[in-house]
């Protein structure tokens, strides 16, 4: 998978010729209507919409050479590998290539899921939050918009693999674990794990995980451990870091909560 950001300021451009590759090309404008020739014909990407580029299909951009305006688009490029196997565990058989019969989709919540996947990868977000960013990307696209799309089948009860996995999070909760080693574990497929591990514990496994993190965490702060150090020791690659998730599920900073620790907690031994 590569993820592209390109800003354009107003002014001349360079028009780009006929060409194609083996990905899949996804992409987003947030502030300017795109225009792509694909598939024979010149199609106008209403500003906002989610336009698909099929593997190994020509495709241009428009022929004009001037922007009005600044402009900011969004790409993500997947092998066709990738997108097989999700539709694979999607459908729990083989199946073929997805093919999206449509150059561009208008849906909220695809825009949405596709924003936090850059977002996670830009950001260096743990590498579970960007393989459950991509996955579920990747499961709404299929199911709703591939030709002949797999339908989910109903999850069956595989409660001890569940727990199998929220105790390997226990456990490593510090390590940078992909959900590959979480399927692993669990003897599940990536896809039915999220599934599963939502239905039975309310959440996916990086939300899990990253509850566990800041739990684990908040109990070191009670026993007086610097805020950098307790970063370090609960897998966050920085004090900012570390600081913005936990606000965010604690709903004060650390130094704030190492302050007030006293008020409801009698230092934990």
């Amino acid at each position: 998978m590569l993820l592209e950001q390109y800003t354009y300021t107003s002014g001349s451009v360079e028009p780009l010729p006929r060409h194609s590759h083996i990905e899949y090309q996804f992409g987003l404008s947030f502030d300017c209507q795109g225009e792509y020739y694909y598939r024979g014909e010149l199609h106008q990407i209403p500003i906002g919409n989610f336009s698909i580029i099929h593997s190994g299909e020509v495709h241009s951009p428009s022929e004009r050479t001037y922007l009005p305006e600044p402009a900011k688009f969004w790409m993500m490029h997947i092998n066709p590998d990738l997108l097989q196997t999700a539709a694979a565990e999607i459908a729990e058989r083989p199946t073929s290539l997805p093919f999206f019969p449509t150059a561009f989709l208008q849906d909220e919540e695809l825009t949405d899921l596709f924003v936090h996947l850059h977002i996670a990868s830009e950001k260096n977000f743990f590498q579970l939050e960007q393989d459950t960013a991509l996955l579920l990307l990747l499961t709404h696209l299929i199911v709703r918009y591939a030709q002949d799309s797999p339908s989910m089948r109903p999850l069956k009860s595989v409660r001890p693999a569940i727990m199998n996995v929220c105790d390997f999070l226990q456990e490593h909760y510090a390590r940078n674990v992909s959900l590959e080693e979480l399927a692993n574990v669990a003897g599940l497929s990536r896809f039915y794990l999220c599934r599963a591990f939502s239905k039975e514990i309310g959440m996916t496994p990086h939300v899990y995980q990253m509850q566990v993190r800041i739990a684990h965490a908040k109990r070191l702060l009670a026993k007086g451990m610097a805020i950098a150090e307790v970063a370090f020791k609960t897998g966050f690659y920085d004090q900012s870091h570390f600081g913005w998730h936990f606000k965010r599920l604690v709903g004060v900073t650390p130094g704030n909560y190492l302050g007030k620790s006293n008020n409801f907690l009698d230092r934990l031994t």
